[in-house]
This record gives C-alpha cells, sequence and structure tokens, in this order.
C-alpha cells in the first residue's frame, strides 16, 4: 500500500481475496477482468471458494481463514444471507477493508434491515473498513483496481477526476461518458447503503489524493455524519479541489423513492443547499450538467483570484453571438468589452466598424483571409481583459490539415498567453470521437453546448472569487461566548427571551413591560407615540388571533382603551392563560424582515433570512444558512435575496442599514449554534431595519425549547 491513509487498506491494496469466486458468478468474473485490464498483479489476487481447488486459473481456498499472510481487502461476492458470516469471518482473519456487492438489505424490509444491522455490528466489531452493500465497488485507477461488480469501459483513463456517488448506475454513466470524451479518473466510488464508511469517507479521502482537482458527486440520500462531511469538504476546499454536487431527491415522491433504493433519508433540499454551498461546493441542476461541468472544471486548474477579467468568446456565426450575449447575462458571466487596440485590429481584419468585439464573430475569415484570422485569432488571445476563452470553430468529421493546425495555433496561443480555452458547441452536438483526443492532446478542453458551457464558465469564475475573497474561513465570534441561561420546554417567556437576545448583543425594540393600565400610560409617555402594546404570554404565542395585539396608538386615551381590550378578549378567549404582563414598545419604520430559527432532521439549527410581508407568504423569498456564520455571508444571502433592491432604498426611501442586519443575522446564527440541541424553533418577526447608520430591531420574538 502506497500512504498512511485510513482508507489505503481500500483504495491502495496491493493484495486482495474474491470471496464467492467463480466462473457463474459475474461480480466475481467481472472483478477479475477489470482487474486483468488494469493490469494489477493478477498472482495477487485469492479466489476462496470452497468447492473448487482452482478459479480464474489460480490456487482458490475453502475460506478466507485458510489463506497464509495478511490480506488488505476482500471482496465479498455472496449472496445476501451469506454475507454475514462471511463478514464474521474477514474480521477473524484481520483483513482490513472489504466491499459488499449484494443488495436485499435496509432498502429490501424488514428482514434485510435486520441483517444490515448483524453485519454492520460485526464490521464495526473488527474495524472493517467496508464499502457497501448494495453496490457496483469502486475504481481506483493509480493503485489498478477494478472492484467493480459491472464490466468497465476499455477506454477509461487515468487523470484528475474523483468520484463519489450514491448510484452506481449513474457512475457508471459517467466514467462510460467520460472515457468516450477522454476525461481521466483518479478513484470512483459508489457506496450503496453506507452502513460503515459513508460520503464523509470517500471525500476526506480524496480531499488529500494530490493527483484529483475535482471530485464529482450524485447524493440523493442526506450525507451522513454532517459535521464529518463538512470537514471534509473544508479540507478539499484547503487542498484547492473543485467539489461538484448533483443533489437528487428533492420533491416528496424522489425522497420516498430513496428510502426504497438505499434505506435512508433525503433530508431537506433547501437546507443541505445552504449546506453545500457554505462550504464551498458547487451545485449543478442534473447530470449533463453534472457531466460538462466536471470536463470544464477538470481542463480548468482553478485560480483563485478576484476575477477583474473577464471571459472572451469566439464564434463564426453572428446569431450566435446575439445568442451568446442573452446567455452570458442570464448566467452571471462577465463579457468585457474589448480594448481600444484589440477592437481596432477586429475592425480592420473583418471590415465591419460596426463589429462587437466580444462575442466576436469571425465568419469566414480564415478561409478567405487567412492573414487577418490570423492577427485576429492572436489579438484576441493576448486580450488583458480575458482570463479565459471560449471557442466555437469548425470541428470536421474527419481532422483535416488546415483544422488540425488551427487547434495546433489555439494551444499555441493558449499557454503563451496563459489562458484557459475552452471548446463550445451551439447545440447539443458533440464532434466526431476522434477529436476528444486531439484536443485533449492539444491541452483543450471541450465542453459541450453553449448555455452549459458559459453556465459552468461563471461557476468556475464565482467559486475562484469566493477563494480569493476567504469566503469559505470558518467564522469567528465577534465577542465572547454568552454564559448559558436556563430555560424551560416550551414556549419561552418575554422575560427569558429578552435577556437571551441582549446575551448575544441583538437588539429588541425599545419597550416596557406593564402590569397595569396606568404603569402602559407611563411606559408610552416615557417611549413616545406611536406606540404599540402586546400582550406577553407564553400560553398565546400568536397575538393576532386573540386580539393581544395593538398597533398605532397615538394618544393617552387609546393606549388606556387598547390595554383594557386587550385583557378583556384574552381572559374570554382563554381565561386560564397565564399573563406575565403587557409591552408597550414604541413603533417604529423601517424594512421589515425576518429571521428566523428551525430544525433540520440531519442538519439541526438552520437559519432563514428574508423580507417580509408578501415577500415570504407569495414569493417564497427566503435565504437559508446553516449556523453559525458571519456577518459577511449573512450579507451575501440577504443580497441574494428576489427583493434585495428594498434595502437600497425605493421611490425615496433611505436606504437601509443592512450591515446592522447582516449583524443581528450572525450573532442569531450564533445563538442557535451554542443552542443547537434545546431550541426547537426561534422566530424574530418583524425585524424592523431603520435608515443606514441606524441599526435593526428585534420587534417581537418567539422562542420555543425542545
Amino acid at each position: 500500500m502506497a500512504s498512511n491513509q485510513p482508507l489505503a487498506p481500500l483504495f491502495e491494496a496491493d493484495r486482495l481475496a474474491i470471496i464467492g469466486a467463480s466462473d457463474r458468478n459475474h461480480y466475481a468474473v467481472n472483478v477479475f477482468k477489470n482487474l486483468q485490464n488494469f493490469g494489477f498483479d493478477i498472482s495477487k489476487v485469492v479466489p476462496i471458494n470452497p468447492g473448487r481447488p482452482e478459479v480464474f486459473g489460480l490456487k482458490a481456498y475453502p475460506s478466507i481463514l485458510d489463506v497464509p499472510g495478511e490480506l488488505p481487502l476482500a471482496v465479498i461476492a455472496v449472496n445476501t444471507q451469506n454475507v454475514l458470516a462471511v463478514v464474521e469471518d474477514v474480521g477473524r482473519k484481520g483483513v482490513k477493508a472489504a466491499v459488499i456487492f449484494a443488495d436485499g438489505f435496509a432498502e429490501g424490509g424488514e428482514a434485510g434491515k435486520k441483517i444490515q444491522q448483524d453485519v454492520t455490528a460485526a464490521a464495526k466489531a473488527a474495524n472493517l473498513k467496508l464499502l457497501g452493500p448494495n453496490c457496483m465497488g469502486f475504481v481506483a485507477l493509480r493503485s489498478k483496481l477494478g472492484i467493480w461488480g459491472g464490466e468497465l469501459p476499455k477506454n477509461i483513463r487515468p487523470g484528475n477526476i474523483g468520484c463519489i456517488f450514491q448510484s452506481s448506475g449513474m457512475m457508471n454513466l459517467l466514467m462510460n461518458f467520460g472515457g468516450k470524451r477522454g476525461l481521466g479518473f483518479h478513484l470512483c466510488a459508489s457506496g450503496g447503503n453506507e452502513i460503515v464508511l459513508n460520503s464523509a469517507d470517500y471525500l476526506g479521502y480524496q480531499a488529500e489524493c494530490a493527483e484529483i482537482d475535482v471530485i464529482a458527486c450524485y447524493f440523493e440520500a442526506a450525507p451522513k455524519e454532517p459535521e464529518r462531511f463538512a470537514a471534509a469538504l473544508d479540507r478539499a476546499i484547503i487542498n484547492g479541489k473543485a467539489v461538484l454536487i448533483l443533489r437528487a431527491g428533492r420533491t416528496e415522491r424522489a425522497k420516498k423513492n430513496v428510502i426504497a433504493h438505499t434505506g435512508q433519508l433525503a433530508g431537506s433540499a433547501a437546507a443541505w443547499d445552504a449546506f453545500f454551498e457554505q462550504h464551498g461546493a458547487i451545485i449543478v441542476k442534473d447530470l449533463d450538467d453534472l457531466i460538462d461541468t466536471t470536463a470544464l472544471f477538470a481542463g480548468a486548474r482553478l485560480r483563485p483570484d478576484k476575477h477583474e477579467r473577464g471571459v472572451g468568446l469566439m464564434t463564426i456565426s453572428g446569431g450566435d453571438c446575439t445568442l451568446l450575449c442573452d446567455i452570458a447575462d442570464q448566467e452571471g458571466l462577465n463579457l468585457p468589452e474589448l480594448s481600444p487596440a484589440t477592437q481596432q485590429v477586429m475592425v480592420e481584419a473583418l471590415d465591419k466598424p460596426t463589429v462587437l468585439g466580444n462575442p466576436l464573430d469571425v465568419e469566414d475569415l480564415q478561409r478567405m483571409k487567412p492573414e487577418g484570422f490570423d492577427r485576429c485569432l492572436e489579438k484576441f488571445f493576448a486580450e488583458a481583459n480575458f482570463d479565459m476563452l471560449g471557442v466555437r470553430l469548425n470541428l470536421p468529421e474527419a481532422i483535416t490539415p488546415s483544422a488540425e493546425k488551427l487547434y495546433a495555433q489555439i494551444s499555441e496561443l493558449s499557454k503563451a498567453n496563459d489562458k484557459r480555452v475552452f471548446v463550445l458547441t451551439r447545440a447539443t452536438e458533440p464532434p466526431a470521437q476522434i477529436w476528444y483526443d486531439k484536443l485533449n492532446s492539444l491541452g483543450l478542453t471541450f465542453t459541450g453546448d453553449y448555455r452549459k458551457s458559459v453556465r459552468a464558465m461563471s461557476r468556475l469564475r464565482k467559486n475562484e472569487r469566493d477563494r480569493a475573497i476567504g469566503r469559505f474561513q470558518p467564522p469567528t465570534r465577534s465577542s465572547a461566548q454568552p454564559n448559558r441561561l436556563s430555560l424551560d420546554s416550551g414556549v419561552v417567556s418575554y422575560r427569558d427571551t429578552d435577556k437571551l437576545l441582549q446575551s448575544y448583543g441583538i437588539s429588541p425594540a425599545p419597550g416596557l413591560m406593564a402590569q397595569s393600565a396606568g404603569e402602559a400610560l407611563s411606559a408610552a409617555e416615557k417611549l413616545g407615540y406611536p406606540c404599540v402594546l402586546k400582550l406577553a404570554s407564553v400560553d398565546i404565542p400568536h397575538k393576532t388571533e386573540f386580539g393581544a395585539l395593538r398597533l398605532g396608538l397615538e394618544n393617552r386615551t387609546a393606549v388606556e382603551n387598547a390595554y383594557e381590550e386587550m385583557l378583556i378578549n384574552v381572559r374570554a378567549k382563554k381565561p386560564d392563560a397565564r399573563i406575565e404582563g403587557v409591552l408597550v414598545q414604541k413603533q417604529i419604520k423601517g424594512v421589515e424582515c425576518l429571521l428566523g430559527i428551525a430544525r433540520d432532521e440531519q442538519l439541526g439549527p438552520t437559519l432563514a433570512m428574508g423580507l417580509g410581508g408578501v415577500f415570504v407568504e407569495i414569493l417564497a423569498d427566503v435565504q437559508m444558512s446553516i449556523p453559525p456564520i458571519s456577518a459577511a455571508e449573512a450579507k451575501r444571502a440577504l443580497e441574494n435575496l428576489k427583493g434585495a433592491k428594498v434595502f437600497t432604498g425605493v421611490r425615496g426611501a433611505a436606504a437601509a442599514d443592512l450591515d446592522a442586519l447582516a449583524d443581528m443575522a450572525a450573532k442569531l446564527s450564533w445563538l442557535a449554534h451554542d443552542l443547537r440541541n434545546e431550541i426547537a424553533e426561534f422566530d424574530l418577526n418583524p425585524v424592523v431595519v431603520l435608515p443606514a447608520g441606524q441599526g435593526a430591531f428585534a420587534v417581537d420574538a418567539l422562542l420555543v425549547m425542545r
């Protein structure tokens, strides 16, 4: 084995046993063929079969316990009913890692769940690094390990891509498509039911692989052990790797299928999207999107900087230029103007004073005016405003001498000008197979159609900018952690809620508690009009339905009448309500927002940030984050709200104090983090944001403890 990594016995094994080896066992046959095709030393393969002295031309042993010497890895290719006994023998032998192909475990009903529990207990007791069951295995190119229950493509090649898939069929497709497109893989793992090892383990291993630049992931069940997964994801980002995630199981029907497929839970899509994105992963939309984005990132090599420069696009159609302008704008990709010197060359070469320049339509210039075309190409690639280029020129069915010369020229210009170059098509029209190898040999990457290519470029640049500004650094507290308060379960009193908020530096709206109408009048006079009255009671968390809230009280009479009416209403509707008092608040005006803490089944506390009113009720305009977060991260999320322009001031209104709101959100996130096992929900609604520099205040708060 080549390293001391915890999963080295699995992914770097130099000797292995195939348990259940037989010419009639398709799993065993395929694994053996794959090992042969990969060039693994077959003398290091040990077949286990109690009924035959020889399998695959190799000496077979009746039991793994009969095999002399150490065995790092056992490939368990037996039926479900025999798996437990085999795992127990593997543990007795001292084998460090194993793969189980068989299905019919937790996904197969109660009987399968019982078998899975027993196998899990046996594997953990033996400290066995177990991949599976209910999977096709893994492929490790450097170690020449094709531990895959199906036949692997002949053209799969080593490279800089890692894969972590919860679907073997999906991963098989990516490996096949990748092989055809000339993509190279380092390690691909499909974990199945993940009864011992899970995605956090596979990501942790790949995060430390120097050969891997991009890790493509497909999840349908929520990753187990979120904290370990987050640590592995953080490590991958620190080590300069791009992590792409396709997350299925978003709809209720799809979530039911996840349970049927893997016996696991899918979790909240919004919460997991926030989790992945906060830790630096890039979320893609579908399998095509994953393949094309993986290809672009694998060919790009990350360059974390703030990217003042943009992307240059070149094509041979004016209509394409118009379409590319639209797509770039829709996908958030910066297409800078050409510098005057470059623009002048294009105008002269094309004899077209109105040429846009980027995207650049070179028409039939290569054939009609070769010298002019070469000047355009050289100047375009040298443009200082560009960091990357996408080109859509001819890719004939056969590689003609002129086409070969053109792409060799592009390759040379790419290196000379230190530009990352991607070859695009206008629609789903893949080139002839021979072009993939040619482009790869020239250091050029084919990325597919305009939409997916431009989207992937935009993702690349955003991820690089985020890395450059340190967005993915762990958040730090702005002050020391407050002392813990002792809070009862259920709805928490106003007094304790207020004390908790203030201990975290979160400002409630100015207010005073009154125990009589006279005290309410004194409070109103002190705070100023207009004011608000609201009944404080743990038995009335939602005040409006009980008539326990009065707004816009302009004078003493209004306050006195409101006080008496509220108490009468509450006593009539809920005579046994425990009343803490009547809170008098100064009514303040500003942008109304909400901040809320809820619980996710797998992730624990989640933080929702949004605008109030119609934005939440109709537009569902909410940003979600996983606590804790920094004020900068909170501000970024708030600026991504659909209605974020409200913060800048509309119809003559002053700009809102967005920094104060972001600071409050960050403090609330730390509160949620500290009390993560105790809070059921916590709503600050509304939070009123005053004009810039004047702060933000929590007007109402509802805290419910578990």
